[in-house]
This record gives structure tokens, C-alpha cells and sequence, in this order.
């Protein structure tokens, strides 16, 4: 995302920004020793005296200092009051006031990046609307431990600012208004007497006795309505809650009667787009999603997984079916491959699965393949899924190869021999899946000075072998059979992954998966356990024979097909697009091999190729509503922007000026020739009177 455009649009908003320093690679940007505040102090002379709502000082700041995070003013400046709560202490203090008080209202909320002792975020900042004339100073304990008040005087780092952790801050909802900050809450710091709480409805599963069960089935329909639920689906969740929770249960007719007043109510706006795409650029029109899976995609037991979970759960069908062949491809493990000249492609797959936070249910979605596993290959379950990819020979430690080391023998304190012993056993089983929950973290270890997490994890795509040639480094692995899933919000991906890593192959060996929450399930799913159980069965039988397998070749309808789609898959796209996209055939043969191999088949058959083709087209669909029209190079990104702006087109002089005269002639010569490459632009020479003007233009589409 773009941090000047959501700057700009906060000052629309009436709210006072500031930029501030970056932790970039986890130091400040400000380059003092010890900063006891990095990336989170202003960056300007008077610090937040020079909040400003102005937009061409925001752009002026912007400019000088495009990587810098951003900052809001809180208090009556902006009319905003901001509840900080701050790590596992912050959250058990909130716990303890809702419980109090009831549930905080329904308000923009953004997560930091400050990470709990259980290894998941642990901070977030709620944003409420300022009371009028109450004056409110910022605080830090007196609603509790962990919990401070950004008020007078005060700011907080906003959306899409980077955290020291590597994490950015993200919003949980943006649509969402801003509410008044709570009586009691208000009472709190101001000391004036609370008003009386609201009563609040019974926390899920306890019985709702007479007397409250009208208030809380409609407070639970009023929830429903607002996340978009149909007046059937309130009617019927309803029903369901008042068989199982009302004691005694409410006349049939009364809740029916309870379900249509709250439909009357419109239902809140759907989430947009662009809270899981950039920003559409101005005068384009939005990029669309991709279509659902088709039915092809759907073959054999990876879409038969996908059916019998599916309706059970919120998550995304493509990100369970993905994940479930991931999943399936690391457990058979490196033998069965396809030979393309020397080259072998084996099952591992490596993909991102790409959702607008908490609610694209990427976590969710693992959740329900990782629960399948274990009822497949336990041992594989128990011991080869990891996470934390922080450096190239701390995935090579995982999957090591047996290392021997010639050891002197000493006989009355003299060397007699030397003989060669095993130093380390190594790790036998060579099979590992990273499941990289937060991978914009490994993102920005991989861009570290130095860091071999990179170069490693193309290596092991390829099952070539793994090695670090430094000095110090022993460890080896000549036959590695490495799988990789990373969850990740397209805001982080946007500012994470490099302009090297879409050159240099790194992001064309991951599937792009873009996931949304597929429905709506007020008191979730059950997978029944007997089904999944017979399932597993039989997914553990073609597990078993694809380790018999070695070479797999083409049935000869397939082959014909293979002849046909081969040429459009390997034809090269422009722009960053095509740099992730540019292994399509080999992705597309893997999935056909990992299709295959579910099927009992040594063979791809033309239905295991149609679901591969399925498949690879979601993904190529995904990284188009994700990486547009970027061309991969940063700043010539930014003329094309520029560009569209002045469509009467400007001089390298003009353009050069608008960026401060701070961008080299050679970088502005490798962006001009990256965007007239792709065919995004194009150069006139026009007459001006004296010498010729070179006027670069946007080539409109």
C-alpha cells in the first residue's frame, strides 16, 4: 500500500498526521545507539508540532522520506481517543474490563506488531470518536496493566507502518466507524460516575434463562445482520440457539418475529477489494478477484477433502484445497517425479496464501488440513512441520545430511591415527513442511545483508542440494524434499518482497493463492470425525503407493493437451506479473504430479492435468489481482503514477524535479527503459523553439 495515499486519506479523514522513523531490519532509522523508541519517533524538527492535515506538506514529507512510518495525532486535533493494548498483560487488563463492563463497541481497530510469548500478535490499538469538551490526557495504567490512553497531546503509529517485530500495522476492519469511547471507560479517566453498564448477552454456550432471552437473540441477529447474513440464515441460526441455549426455549413464532425485525435493518457495506489489493490506480478501474475454482480443479481426494470439510468451516475453498495438496505432496515425500530433460520435479510445492488479515481465514484453513494430517501420517505430523524460516542454514539444519569428521586418536597422549566418525547423525527423514503463519517475518530476515534464507529456499525448490559455502558451515543436504505454505496480508507482501526477489526466481517458485472467507458461521463446524477418519484411510492408501512410484509419464490424451496449453503457459508477461509467474509450466506440472499421485496413477491422465490447469489459472488470476500492473522496479511505478496524473506527458527534467532531484540518472534511465519495455510508455520529441524536448508520455490501454 501505498504510505502517501493513506497518509493523504487520513488527512481528509480531519485526522493530523506526522511521519516517523523506520526500523528498518530492526534498527532505527534515526541511527542513534540504544534508540529506546525505534521507528516510532517523529522525523521532523518540532516533532508533533508539525502535525499537519495539509496535503502538500504530506507530500513534501513523503517524498524526503518515502520509506517513513506513519504517524496520527490524537486528542482534539483529530477527534480521536485510542486505547493501546499493549502484549499479553494488555489483553488479560481488557479481558478483566469486559467482563466488568461488557464488550467494547464495535470500532476501527488495528493490529501492531507487538508479538505475545505464545509466538502470535499481542497488541492493538482501538480508535474511538473524542467526546466533545471533556478533555482526556494521554495515560498509561490506569485502566490497567498493559493498557495506555492516546489522547491530548499524544499520537499513535497507524496503518500500513512498519514494527520493529517485521510485522506491519494492519486495520482489522477499515469501513469501520468510529464509536464513542464507552461510559464506563470514560468514567474511568475522567472520574466522573459511570453510568450504569448495558447488560450484555450470555458468552457462547452458557444457558440464557428467562427473562434475557429476547435481548439476546436479538442482539445475536443484529450481529448476523451486520456481517451481511440473509433474513433465512439469521431465522435459521436463531432457531438453532433457541433449541439449544433458551431455557425455557422461546415460542417458534416469537423468534421468527425477532429474525425479521432485525432484517429490516440494511446490512453493514461488504468488505472492499482493496482491502486485500492495493490502492487502484486513479481512472482504472478496480482489479477483480479472481473466479472461484471450477469444478475440474476439484478431482479426486484433494477436492473430495475440500467438499467434506468445506461446509463446515469459514475458510476459503481454494486456500484448503491448496494447502491440503501441499500438505499431501510434502508427506509422500522425494521419489515419484517428472523428468524435464535433466531437471526432476518432485511433489514439493511452495505457495502464499494472500487474505485481508484475520478476516480471509488463512489460519483457519490450515487449521483444517493440519487436523487431516494427523489421521494420515503421524509421524510426519508430529515431527516435520516447522516455522520460523529466518536463514538459509537453519532450514539446511533441518533436513541435514549425516556428517563424518576424521578424529584423532590418542595413545599415551600422542596422535597414533586418525579415523573417521560420525560427528552428527543428521536428520533421516528428509520430508519438511514450513508453515510460515507471519511470513512477512521471513520476508524481511531473507532481505537482510548477508542473509542465505533466499538463495537456500530456490535451491530447494529446485531439490538440487543444499549447502552454505562459508567457512564455518558443516551442514549439508544432498536430497532435500522441502515444502513451504505462507500466510500473509497483500498490505505486508506489498512493502516486503523485494524488487530482487521477483528478478531473481525467488517469487516465481510460490503458487499465489489469493483466500477470502468463504461464509458466514456464527457458532462454527464440525467435521464429523467418523467420516474424516474413513477418509484419511484412504488418502493413506494413495500415499502408500505413490511411494512405490518413480518416474511418472504422460497418458497420451494428456500428452495431446500438454502439446496444446505448453506454449501459452511458457510465453513470457510483462511487468512484476510476469516475473511471479514466470515457472507457469513447471507449477502446472507439479500440481498435475501431485494430482496423479492421489489417484493411484503413474501416469498424468488428461483429468489430472484438467484440474492442474484449473488450479494454476486461480493462481495466475490471483497474482494479477495482486501485483497489477507493477513492473517490478519501485520508481518506475512511481512515473508511471506520475504519468497518469499529467497526461500531457513531462521531461526527464520535469520528472527528475518532481522527486527532488534526489534520483540518479541511471535509475531514472533503468526505470524509463523497464516501463518502455513493458510498453507502458513511450517518448516523443517535440520542438520547443530551441533545442528538441524528449516528452515522456503513458501509453494509455
Amino acid at each position: 500500500m501505498n504510505t502517501l495515499k493513506t497518509a493523504l486519506a487520513y488527512a481528509e479523514r480531519g485526522w493530523l498526521v506526522v511521519p516517523l522513523h523506520n526500523p528498518k531490519q530492526g534498527v532505527c532509522s534515526c541511527r542513534k545507539k540504544n534508540c529506546s523508541s525505534p521507528g516510532k519517533h517523529p522525523r521532523t524538527e518540532h516533532g508533533l508540532n508539525d502535525g499537519s492535515k495539509d496535503p502538500k506538506q504530506i507530500a513534501r514529507w513523503w517524498e524526503k522520506w518515502p520509506d517513513a512510518n506513519l504517524g496520527i495525532l490524537t486528542g482534539h486535533e483529530s477527534g480521536l481517543v485510542v486505547l493501546d493494548v499493549d502484549g499479553m498483560d494488555g489483553k488479560a487488563s481488557l479481558q478483566a474490563l469486559t467482563a466488568a463492563h461488557g464488550s467494547l463497541p464495535k470500532t476501527l481497530c488495528a493490529k501492531t506488531g507487538r508479538m505475545g510469548t505464545d509466538g502470535k500478535r499481542a497488541g492493538a490499538h482501538y480508535y474511538f470518536r473524542a467526546p466533545v469538551g471533556v478533555p482526556i490526557r494521554n495515560s498509561a495504567g490506569v485502566l490497567g496493566k498493559g493498557l495506555d490512553i492516546r489522547a491530548d497531546g499524544g499520537y499513535v503509529v497507524a496503518p500500513p507502518s512498519l514494527h520493529p517485530s517485521g510485522l506491519l500495522y494492519e486495520w482489522l476492519a477499515p469501513e469501520q466507524p468510529l464509536a464513542d469511547v464507552p461510559p464506563w471507560m470514560l468514567a474511568k479517566l475522567t472520574g466522573a460516575k459511570p453510568a450504569p453498564a448495558a447488560q450484555t448477552p450470555p458468552a457462547q454456550g452458557e444457558v440464557i434463562a428467562e427473562g434475557g432471552r429476547n435481548a439476546a437473540l436479538a442482539s445475536l441477529a443484529g450481529s448476523m445482520r451486520r456481517r451481511g447474513m440473509t433474513p433465512a440464515a439469521i431465522e435459521a441460526a436463531l432457531m438453532k440457539e433457541n433449541d439449544a441455549r433458551c431455557k425455557p426455549p422461546l415460542p417458534a413464532s416469537e423468534v421468527r418475529e425477532i429474525a425479521r425485525s432485525v432484517a429490516r435493518y440494511e446490512p453493514a457495506a461488504p468488505m472492499r477489494s482493496a482491502e486485500l489489493a492495493p490502492e487502484p490506480v486513479t481512472g482504472k478501474p478496480p482489479r477483480q478477484m479472481p473466479a472461484p475454482l471450477g469444478e475440474a480443479a476439484y478431482y479426486g481426494l484433494a477436492g473430495e477433502f475440500t467438499r467434506l470439510v468445506g461446509p463446515e468451516t469459514e475458510a476459503d475453498p481454494a486456500a484448503l484445497l491448496f494447502q491440503f495438496l501441499a500438505a499431501m505432496g510434502s508427506i509422500i515425500g522425494r521419489g515419484p517425479h517428472y523428468r524435464v530433460g535433466a531437471a526432476r520435479h518432485y511433489a514439493n510445492l511452495f505457495m502464499v496464501i494472500v487474505g485481508n488479515s484475520a478476516k480471509a481465514r488463512k489460519g483457519t484453513s490450515w487449521g483444517e488440513v493440519h487436523g487431516a494430517c494427523e489421521l494420515i501420517d503421524l509421524s510426519w505430523w508430529k515431527r516435520r512441520i516447522t516455522s520460523g524460516l529466518s536463514t538459509g542454514e537453519g532450514l539446511i539444519h533441518a533436513v541435514r545430511d549425516e556428517i563424518r569428521e576424521s578424529v584423532a586418536i590418542k595413545e599415551k597422549g600422542k596422535v597414533a591415527e586418525y579415523q573417521e566418525q560420525v560427528t552428527d547423525p543428521g536428520e533421516p527423514d528428509k520430508r519438511l513442511l514450513c508453515v510460515e503463519s507471519e511470513l512477512g517475518r521471513a520476508l524481511q530476515s531473507a532481505a537482510r545483508d548477508g542473509n542465505t534464507l533466499s538463495p537456500v529456499i530456490r535451491l530447494a525448490w529446485d531439490g538440487d542440494a543444499l549447502r552454505v559455502l562459508t567457512k564455518n558451515s558443516r551442514e549439508t543436504c544432498a536430497e532435500p524434499h522441502i515444502s513451504i505454505i505462507g500466510h500473509i496480508t497483500n498490505t505486508e507482501l506489498q512493502k516486503l518482497l523485494s524488487e530482487s526477489d521477483a528478478a531473481n526466481g525467488f517469487a516465481n517458485r510460490f503458487l499465489w493463492v489469493c483466500s477470502t472467507r468463504s461464509q458466514c458461521l456464527p457458532f462454527g463446524g464440525k467435521v464429523d470425525r467418523d467420516t474424516l477418519a474413513l477418509f484419511c484411510d484412504r488418502v493413506r492408501a494413495a500415499v502408500d503407493f505413490a511411494r512405490t512410484v518413480s518416474e511418472v509419464a504422460w497418458a497420451p490424451d494428456a500428452a495431446r493437451r500438454w502439446e496444446e496449453e505448453y506454449p501459452e503457459l511458457s510465453d513470457g508477461k510483462p511487468g512484476m506479473f510476469g516475473m511471479v509467474t514466470a515457472r507457469a509450466e513447471a507449477q502446472t506440472i507439479r500440481l498435475a504430479l501431485v494430482c496423479a499421485l492421489l489417484d493411484k496413477s503413474a501416469e498424468i491422465r488428461l483429468a489430472h492435468l484438467s484440474a492442474a490447469l484449473e488450479l494454476w489459472r486461480y493462481c495466475s488470476d490471483s497474482a494479477a489481482f495482486i501485483f497489477g500492473e507493477s513492473l517490478g522496479n519501485p520508481l518506475a511505478d512511481a512515473i508511471l503514477e506520475l504519468l497518469r496524473a499529467h497526461p500531457d506527458g513531462m521531461t526527464r527534467t520535469e520528472i527528475s524535479n518532481h522527486f527532488g532531484r534526489n534520483k540518479t540518472k541511471a535509475a531514472l534511465d533503468a526505470a524509463i527503459a523497464a516501463a518502455q519495455r513493458n510498453g507502458s510508455l513511450r517518448i516523443e520529441r517535440r520542438e520547443t523553439g530551441g533545442r528538441v524536448a524528449e516528452v515522456l508520455q503513458l501509453v494509455s490501454t
